[in-house]
C-alpha cells in the first residue's frame, strides 16, 4: 500500500509540475466549478539545505602569481521539527487533505461570485489542489510558533487543459502565533486550531485571486 501510494503521489505531482500555458480565468464562461476531492499533501523531507553556501579556500601567492583553490557546499540540515509536525498529524490521525477540502467547500458555497456555480459533481471545469509544503514557523522573539502552509490551485476543464494555476501561502500575522512548540506537538485541539489559521488564510487568498484574474 505505501508504494501504491508513493507512485499515486509520484503521478499527482508530475501533474501540478508540468508546464502548461497559464490563461485568463473567465469568470462569465464558467457556468459550473467543482473541486476534485484527492488532494495530495506531500510529506516533510528528513532535511533541507541552507539557502547560503560555503566557501572553503586555500591560497597563496608567489610573487605576483596567486594560487589558490576554493570548494563550495551547501549545508544540509535536519528537519526535525517540521517532521515531528507531520508525525503529529499521523498520531492524532488527523487528514490534512479532509480540513482543506471541508474549508474550500465551505468558503466557496458562501463566496457571492461562486456560491451560485459551485457543484458537488458534473461540472465544467474541476479544482484540483496539491500541498508541495508545510512547516512549523518561529516567532522572532518569542517561543510561539505558527504553521506555514503553500497550497497550489489549478482549473481544468473537460478537455483536461489547464486554463487556470495560482499559489499562495499564508501570511504570518503576529496575533496568530498563540501556540508554543509543546502545544502544537501534544495538544491535538491546538494543533487542529492552528491549522485551520493557516488553511482558512490560504484558501481565501486562492479564491480572491480566482475572482480577480
Amino acid at each position: 500500500m505505501k508504494y501504491i501510494y508513493q507512485i499515486l503521489l509520484i503521478c499527482i505531482v508530475t501533474f501540478f509540475t508540468a508546464c502548461s500555458s497559464k490563461q485568463e480565468l473567465n469568470l462569465n464562461e464558467i457556468n459550473s466549478i467543482s473541486l476534485n476531492n484527492q488532494i495530495i499533501v506531500a510529506g516533510v523531507p528528513q532535511t533541507y539545505r541552507s539557502p547560503v553556501s560555503v566557501g572553503l579556500g586555500i591560497g597563496g601567492f608567489t610573487g605576483h602569481v596567486g594560487i589558490g583553490i576554493n570548494t563550495f557546499f551547501t549545508p544540509e540540515f535536519s528537519n526535525n521539527e517540521d517532521l515531528r509536525l507531520q508525525d503529529s498529524y499521523y498520531k492524532n490521525n488527523i487528514l490534512l487533505s479532509n480540513m482543506i477540502e471541508n474549508e474550500f467547500r465551505f468558503q466557496m458555497k458562501n463566496d457571492e461570485v461562486f456560491k451560485n456555480k459551485f457543484t458537488p459533481f458534473g461540472s465544467d471545469y474541476t479544482i484540483y489542489l496539491y500541498v508541495p509544503k508545510y512547516s512549523l514557523e518561529n516567532a522572532t522573539f518569542s517561543s510561539k510558533v505558527q504553521i506555514k502552509m503553500i497550497i497550489e490551485l489549478k482549473v481544468i476543464d473537460k478537455n483536461n487543459n489547464i486554463i487556470y494555476q495560482d499559489k499562495k501561502d499564508n501570511i504570518l500575522f503576529s496575533d496568530n502565533y498563540i501556540y508554543n512548540e509543546n502545544e502544537i506537538f501534544y495538544s491535538k485541539e491546538a494543533l487542529i486550531k492552528a491549522s485551520n489559521l493557516a488553511i482558512r488564510q490560504v484558501v481565501a487568498r486562492l479564491i480572491l485571486d480566482m475572482k480577480k484574474n
